[in-house]
């Protein structure tokens, strides 16, 4: 269902503005993925106390050096519904490593702003942010993955441009070029 939506859903609405599709909304316990049949569904409870700190979804039309679409970090005020399309601007990067298939490969992160956002409507980049805002998010991460027992490694942090040029390898990927 979601997928045969998203297929004509373009990657960019326009300039730097990106799509971003909702698996997992802020505030949420659970995370969700999108299952085989196009339908998202829950794929992990988080523990008690533990939730996501932000919406987390992906870019349609994209694929990321993990062979997954481009993993969004998206930044609101207030959270949204999982299977929502939000318009966004890219603002850093939050590089990461996690273990893959008895292996540890990247998994980053691209952080970005919703358009809509009034709260957010003046960053630009991920170091616009409040203070500790990155180190929150790593800390996340962390602790995320110890939970469902998988390695993980901060790797670092980049700006708009690395976030951009980011998109662009994925989209160039998805195309085939």
């Amino acid at each position: 269902m979601y997928n045969d939506a998203l297929a004509n859903i373009p990657s960019r609405s326009d300039g730097d503005a990106v799509n971003v599709f909702i698996e997992t909304p802020k505030g949420s316990r659970h995370k969700y993925d999108i299952h085989e049949s196009g339908l998202v569904r829950i794929s992990i409870e988080l523990p008690e106390g533990v939730t996501f700190p932000f919406s987390f979804g992906f870019v349609p039309q994209t694929t990321a050096e993990d062979g997954d679409e481009l993993d969004i970090l998206l930044v609101t005020a207030g959270s949204v519904p999982a299977g929502a399309l939000i318009e966004a601007r890219p603002i850093g990067v939050l590089k990461m490593e996690n273990e893959e298939h008895g292996k540890m490969a990247r998994n980053d992160r691209v952080v970005a702003v919703a358009t809509m956002s009034r709260i957010f409507q003046n960053v630009e980049t991920l170091s616009d942010m409040r203070n500790g805002f990155a180190w929150d998010i790593e800390e996340f991460f962390d602790t995320y993955n110890r939970m469902i027992e998988r390695p993980f490694k901060i790797c670092g942090r980049g700006e708009k441009d690395e976030a951009m040029t980011m998109l662009e390898d994925a989209e160039a990927r998805f195309r085939g070029d």
